[in-house]
């Protein structure tokens, strides 16, 4: 099958191959004998030749056979790991279902998800890179869809969050998010309603929801921890709710007041099914407080203007301002900011210090106490 024709100047191991080109033959590093046809030149087949035996000699077990097996091999993993590379699309789908079951806060994640999609959809997971996370946290805050810098670090959290259950699902090695800072949220101002303010809005409010109100002054309760109260949850004996899992996936108990009891007594006392333990403690055809909420505000404000009154501070005011008014009020009535965490639920104190300003009194007394120092060592000398 294999001829050659013989030549004086031609190495041994040149030869011409039946197909009419010039071929070589050589001993790898592995000792295997290796047949490989070059070219039409036959410097060419020489120089390749010489080239072979000097790798063979300095590598020891060098073998071009094991050399193009690796690279096929190399070359499938490559074509694998790019059939399983993964878009974000379709991580996305895969991560709601997981955020539906692990986190009360999933329809946020749901709705902020459609303007991340439109952006990032059909990127692969592991190519997004921190300036392209970056470009689209600063465009949040641009054109008619602008929201707001905090709303804003919302986006970029439930990202960061995306990326690190990636890096645990093995999908990627690392999260694009983390090198891009969050914006300064102004947290100055503190929405904290006054007793007449709370009345004007309570006033405004269909009747079956001025039960929600009151109760989400007095507890601090979440809207989701609200109206996913179900009466087992209630204890007015132990005068004790329980909710089964807060904000940071925790169980926390929340006290009540008499004025939560006795609500909670007048909604007993009208329960439709009073022996089914999860019956809804609160029954509410709105899903979220937005839906009636602002509007009852601003008809507070209007009667509050009717009566001469200032109502400018109610501007911008949410269900959520009653968790403010809530921790604002404990605080402003000299009870620490610890006791005000564990009632509240938060996850960290440095969460309730931005209501530490709200009770000057306790400084002035502080400062106060140098005077009472110095007169009562004057007093004994």
């Amino acid at each position: 099958m294999w001829s050659r024709r013989k030549k004086d100047a031609a190495p041994r191991g040149v030869y011409r191959h039946p197909s009419g080109v010039w071929a070589i033959r050589f001993t790898c590093g592995a000792g295997h004998i290796h047949r490989e046809r070059v070219g039409p030149l036959k410097s060419e087949a020489a120089r390749a030749y010489y080239d072979r035996r000097a790798r063979a000699h300095n590598e020891p077990g060098w073998c071009p056979g094991l050399e193009r097996r690796e690279a096929r091999e190399r070359a499938r993993a490559e074509r694998a790991r790019e059939h399983a590379r993964m878009s974000f699309r379709a991580y996305a789908d895969g991560y709601l279902g997981w955020s539906k079951a692990h986190k009360r806060s999933w329809t946020t994640d749901r709705s902020c998800l459609t303007r991340i999609l439109a952006v990032f959809g059909e990127r692969k997971l592991d190519e997004i890179s921190s300036a392209e996370v970056e470009r689209f946290r600063d465009q949040l805050l641009e054109g008619e869809a602008a929201v707001s810098p905090a709303t804003t670090n919302r986006y970029r959290a439930l990202l960061s969050g995306m990326f690190r259950r990636a890096i645990r699902l093995g999908l990627v090695t690392s999260n694009p998010v983390k090198g891009v800072q969050p914006f300064k949220e102004a947290n100055e101002r503190v929405m904290c309603l006054t007793a007449e303010q709370e009345a004007a809005i309570r006033e405004a409010l269909a009747p079956e929801h001025r039960p929600l109100f009151t109760v989400s002054v007095h507890t601090g309760l979440r809207w989701s921890e609200q109206v996913g109260l179900r009466w087992r949850d209630v204890d007015i004996l132990a005068r004790v709710i329980t909710i089964q899992r807060s904000k940071n996936g925790q169980t926390r108990r929340v006290p009540m007041n008499s004025v939560v009891r006795a609500i909670a007594l007048e909604l007993g006392s009208g329960r439709q099914r009073p022996d089914d333990p999860s019956e809804p403690v609160f029954v509410c055809r709105h899903a979220q407080a937005d839906k009636f909420f602002p509007k009852a505000v601003g008809r507070g404000q209007a009667a509050l203007r009717l009566a001469g009154k200032d109502a400018s501070r109610l501007d911008g005011y949410t269900w959520h301002g009653n968790r403010h008014t809530f921790a604002s009020r404990l605080v402003m009535r000299g009870v620490d900011l610890r006791t005000v965490q564990e009632l509240g639920g938060w996850r960290t104190l440095g969460m309730v210090q931005r209501y530490s300003h709200l009770d000057p009194e306790h400084l002035h007394a502080a400062v106060e106490r140098l005077v009472a120092q110095d007169a009562a060592e004057l007093a004994r000398n």
